[in-house]
């Protein structure tokens, strides 16, 4: 096509090229990419994507193109077996002009290396070898480019290279004193760079130059040879590791064959030894002094290019890429066959996987391999192991194969623990992993990254997030930001809550990985990740909001880590004398205020929630929340909503609050604590629900463990929770005996026995030599009875005219028990206290003749004289639980068209996964229920963060 046709060479086209493009009667024009002069080149749109047409208008019309267009052909057949090469998919030859027709791909290896983000050094060294390995493959099968030039090295999403548009119809040959003829044949972009061979070029009068003359059209003026395409490929590496730089423009390709120029003084700029030296080899002006590709593979293995590329990541990316192979489903069925997930159970599912969900299902499954290969693990091993295989270069996936042992993990991590890729351990991941884990890890999540954004289905979504996630260990912290965090922030957007969920965890986690930031990324937080969250607060479903509110107190710290890292940056700028950008001039006191304000309005949003499940998740991690804000927001903010939900009907809820009171109770301080904790804590001991009191005297302990309560205030508690040392529970005696055994190690041995001892005395069975646990539990009388327990309470809630229970009303109804806790107490009044406990005398105590009948019917039901004194000691006690199982019984109607409503009961529904049983017993594994739970109206899980 390019033989015997040159600058001077007339075109007659007249009509514009839309009218050439019309003869292709499938694909539409959509714009120009180049107007060279040999040949036009548009994109243009097909039924199944956009294509490139390369279009040779015939100088002649009716020219024959038959030779050409077979010899492309041809080419077309050989390359269809190479993985990094890309011939033209259609060519075409018609009256006027013939086609080159191909897939359209959005960048080429130039566009890449100005692209953010952008490649680092093992990226640049992958694309390397992934164009040796196309121009071996290509030269192996008698086929040689001719233009080789980073404008024809086509660039994936995920770094995958092909070797396009093969110029063997270009003329091979070029004379030196017309540099026309080499830019309308090769300078199709006006770069003013020449990548050509120097032997390519001829003088006047030379034997080359009556060879070309004698030729006839369509025949070539010589053989391209595997040295000419290696100069080229030299050039385009050069380029690729100096950023974008070229070595060579024509002039100085000439200056350089007569020995004029030396282009070293750009090679010396590429940083990596083995990189400088093999293109300084490859751009020997001697032809003959060039490898072959397959020599260049083979001489720098190991070196330049890591071991890992050859045993195993170009040939398994290359099996992933092609969207013909079927080694997807054969591997995962041979090695993983008890974790298969099947798209539908349905025969006749009209519902196919995207080629992106086949993509992440197979390195899902894959996954714990993937990572032996690319060292992960160290060198730990499991004793169990699963024999998978890897070839060498030139061989096809699993053939001519050799066993390797991948260890199987049995342990669980605890970092990771949400992690659930089959066989992949987190918790085994060495420190001491191969110098290469890294690297393979970054071009690995080019891949996972590029594939999910077309993934169709939720559960792809799920696994691609668990292994963004276990990569993420791998990975530098600037690729962390960079890299990974845009994929995350894009998945919260997803229309199915339970993406937009873990996206949420994952991005937290990953966010919690980072532990250096770079000046681009100092105000990432404010400005984009918060910015994106802000939604979640009012996310409408429950369970997107349980996982933000369960997230935002490590989004909090970790806001403030960056902001702290920034501050720590500018200082140092600040100390070397050296600018620093506007947008980094902002006070570290004015930035934390607008985190501050970005974060309160959130956990308010949250604190206030209707659904009692969010207020628990942000409960979860509330002490880091206070740490975040300080102490007097804590107060403000925190404190003050968290009490609301003591009058919750949600049991779980009032739980969680005293399980959370601690480290707020920590945080705000003493003052805090006795004046709006602790009267709420003892008022909570008569709470309806055992679990609620049981997490209350866990949580006194806690305290005074901590030494929050001062000594008066041990006295006065113990003599409040002493009672409960005959409750029928036994977590609550339990944890009455607890809180006493705390209060006595605490105290001076003086107050122990003068003051706590005598409390506790009526209620043991014999003296102690010391006040512990262990003593107490063996010496303490036996409980009330159940019966008995729930009688006492009923007969203190229903009576009307009863003495037994005055005292009790009397004191409750001047909250004495109140102000004693609150107000100025002394020794004398503790001692009084005394009175009581199980010391009084029972006939002693005022009866009405209705207390008669309740006491008989008690007797009745096992009640002893022992358990009698034991009512008469916790009356307090009991009357306030009558009270406040009254207020918490359900006013509204039970019964609702005969259905009994659990709601109205106070019942909290759980929401529970039935796992069914597959033929040989075992329980199915999660991952076979993902695609079920794909085709549900609604996702309903609990969530372990």
């Amino acid at each position: 096509m390019g033989n015997n046709i040159s600058s001077t060479t007339a075109s007659i086209a007249t009509a514009g090229i839309d009218s050439y493009v019309s003869e292709l009667k499938d694909i539409h024009y959509e714009k120009s990419l180049s107007s060279a002069r040999f040949m036009k080149t548009i994109r243009g749109r097909h039924k199944e994507g956009a294509v490139v047409v390369k279009i040779f208008i015939k100088p002649v019309p009716g020219l024959s193109l038959s030779n050409i267009v077979k010899a492309l052909q041809e080419e077309k057949e050989a390359l269809s077996e190479v993985p990094n090469a890309f011939a033209y998919q259609r060519i075409i030859e018609t009256d006027k002009a013939g086609y080159l027709i191909r897939q359209f791909f959005f960048s080429s290896l130039y566009d890449r290396i100005s692209t953010r983000p952008f490649l680092n050094l093992i990226e640049k060294k992958w694309i390397t070898y992934q164009i040796l390995c196309g121009l071996h493959d290509s030269h192996t099968r008698g086929i040689y480019h001719g233009d080789i030039k980073t404008e024809n090295v086509l660039v994936t999403s995920w770094n995958w290279v092909y070797l396009a548009d093969f110029a063997g119809y270009k003329p091979t040959y070029l004379p030196e004193d017309n540099p026309a003829d080499f830019s309308f044949f090769f300078d199709t972009s006006s770069r003013r760079t020449c990548y050509l061979a120097p032997e390519r070029f001829y003088k006047p009068e030379s034997e080359i130059d009556r060879r070309k003359s004698e030729l006839e059209f369509g025949e070539k003026d010589g053989a391209i040879t595997p040295a000419m395409d290696i100069f080229s490929l030299g050039c385009v590496i050069a380029e690729l590791f100096l950023e974008g730089t070229p070595i060579f423009s024509l002039s100085q390709l000439f200056k350089y064959r007569s020995g004029e120029y030396d282009p070293r003084v750009y090679l010396e700029k590429i940083e990596d030894e083995d990189i400088r030296t093999m293109v300084k080899h490859m751009i020997n002006v001697n032809p003959s002094q060039r490898y072959t590709a397959e020599q260049y593979l083979q001489e720098w293995r190991g070196t330049a290019f890591p071991q890992f590329f050859y045993t195993f990541l170009h040939q398994y990316i290359g099996s992933v890429t092609d969207p013909h192979n079927t080694h997807t489903r054969q591997l995962a069925t041979t090695t993983n066959t008890t974790n298969q997930t099947n798209v539908s159970d349905e025969p006749n599912n009209t519902i196919v996987n995207t080629d992106a969900d086949e993509k992440i299902e197979r390195i899902y499954m894959e996954f714990d391999k993937i990572a032996f290969f690319l060292g992960f693990f160290g060198d730990n091993a499991s004793p169990e192991s699963e024999v998978v295989v890897v070839r060498g270069r030139g061989d096809k996936f699993g053939e001519s194969s050799r066993p390797l042992e991948v260890s199987t993990p049995n342990t669980t991590s605890p970092f990771l623990d949400q992690l659930h890729i089959p066989n992949y351990d987190p918790s085994i991941v060495s420190n001491k992993r191969e110098k290469y884990a890294d690297d393979g890890a970054l071009i690995f999540l080019s891949l996972i990254c590029a594939t999910i954004r077309n993934a169709a289905y939720p559960s792809s979504k799920l696994h691609a997030l668990d292994m963004l996630l276990a990569i993420g260990q791998h990975l530098e912290d600037e690729f962390k930001l960079d890299r990974l965090v845009p994929y995350l922030i894009a998945l919260l957007g997803d229309e199915v809550g339970l993406v937009r969920a873990n996206a949420v965890k994952t991005l937290t986690h990953l966010l919690s990985m980072v532990e250096t930031i770079t000046p681009s990324n100092a105000t990432i937080f404010p400005e984009y990740i918060m910015p994106n969250l802000r939604k979640f607060a009012n996310d409408p479903e429950i369970f997107v909001r349980m996982t933000y509110a369960q997230c935002i107190a490590s989004l909090a710290e970790t806001a403030l880590r960056f902001l702290e890292l920034t501050q720590s940056f500018k200082s140092g700028a600040l100390n070397n004398d050296t600018d620093i950008d506007d947008s980094y001039e902002t006070s570290y006191d004015a930035t934390l205020h607008e985190l501050h304000s970005i974060i309160q309005e959130q956990v308010s949003t949250l604190l206030t929630d209707s659904e009692s499940a969010v207020k628990r998740a942000l409960l979860h991690n509330i002490t880091s929340l206070c740490i975040f804000f300080g102490k007097q927001k804590a107060n403000d903010e925190l404190l003050s909503h968290m009490i609301t939900y003591l009058n919750d009907r949600d049991w779980m809820l009032r739980s969680a609050f005293f399980e959370s009171i601690i480290g707020v109770g920590t945080f705000v301080g003493g003052r805090s604590l006795e004046e709006y904790i602790l009267p709420l804590m003892i008022q909570s001991l008569s709470d309806s629900e055992e679990f609620v009191v049981e997490k209350v005297l866990n949580s006194l302990t806690s305290l005074a463990e901590l030494g929050l309560f001062q000594k008066m205030k041990l006295c006065e508690l113990t003599a409040v929770v002493s009672p409960l040392m005959c409750h029928p529970g036994i977590w609550i005696r339990h944890g009455a005996v607890a809180f006493i055994a705390s209060a006595a190690k605490l105290l001076p041995i003086t107050d122990v026995w003068c003051i706590i001892y005598p409390i506790i005395r009526p209620f043991l069975q014999a003296d102690v030599v010391e006040i512990t646990e262990l003593q107490l539990l063996e010496n303490v009388k036996e409980p009330v009875s159940r019966p008995v327990f729930d009688a006492a309470v009923i007969w203190a809630g229903k009576t009307t005219k009863s003495l037994f229970w005055k005292p009790a009303k009397e004191k409750k109804a001047n909250k004495t028990a109140t102000t004693t806790l609150t107000g100025s107490s002394t020794v004398i009044n503790i001692l009084s206290r005394r009175t009581s406990t199980l010391s009084i005398n029972v006939e002693k105590v005022s009866k009405s003749e209705e207390d008669e009948q309740h006491l008989e019917k008690m007797k009745n039901i096992g009640m002893t004289p022992e358990d009698e004194e034991k009512i008469a000691a916790m009356r307090d006690y009991i009357y306030k639980l009558s009270l406040a199982k009254s207020n918490a019984r359900p006013s509204e109607n039970i019964v609702e068209d005969g259905n009994i409503s659990l709601k109205n009961l106070g019942i909290t529904p759980h929401n529970v996964f039935i796992i069914p049983t597959n033929v040989d017993g075992h329980k199915a594994t999660t991952n076979s229920l993902i695609p079920k739970l794909d085709k549900a109206v609604s996702f309903i899980f609990l969530m372990e963060f």
